[in-house]
């Protein structure tokens, strides 16, 4: 089985269009989108239009909220040991939400809706063989790593500006930060 390096992350759901889109680029207009069905046909979606990435979308439960790729994680070790994948056309509404209930029993069954946990099952069959779903994430460690990374906040540097006041006293000593 074929496994790229893509990961969740660069995956997204763009409201109004079928299917999942894996980001190539970012435009001055929006995100350049390939479609990940069989066609992989680009495109570039606007900035208005609503776009969810797979790694932030999270389902509701009874205790806190569960990461989609935890799901991901459970579907992809049934489907290994033999079980089935959940397929839209044969599910009725009670077979689809015992189907989810041997994945995660404890979610909100007033707040996960059918429609959702069959858009899961169909996302899960159109990453299968694409992405790696029991791969480590690597984090960054401590947050201030992570500001430096998004900012490059540059540390605080004495500047020497010698300027001659009128009375020829040299004054010096600046502080600046610089952001990049």
């Amino acid at each position: 089985m074929f496994l790229c390096k893509m990961e969740l992350k660069d995956v997204v759901s763009v409201a109004g269009k079928p299917g999942l889109h894996k980001i190539i680029g970012k435009g001055a207009n929006g995100l350049v989108l390939e479609a990940l069905d069989h066609t992989a046909k680009r495109s570039i979606t606007p900035l208005s239009q609503k776009v969810s990435i797979l790694e932030d979308i999270s389902v509701y439960t009874v205790d806190a909220d569960i990461k989609l790729s935890e799901i991901f994680k459970t579907i992809d070790t049934l489907d290994k040991a033999g079980n089935y994948v959940l397929l839209a056309k044969d599910a009725s509404g009670e077979g689809i939400k015992k189907w989810f209930e041997v994945l995660l029993p404890n979610f909100d069954k007033e707040r996960v809706y059918n429609s959702d946990i069959q858009k899961m099952s169909n996302w899960y069959t159109l990453l299968r063989g694409k992405i790696d779903f029991n791969a480590k994430i690597e984090e960054t460690e401590g947050t201030d790593k992570v500001v430096a990374k998004s900012k490059t906040i540059k540390p605080i540097k004495k500047v020497e500006a010698k300027a001659k006041t009128s009375k020829g006293v040299t004054k010096t000593t600046m502080t600046s930060r610089k952001m990049s």
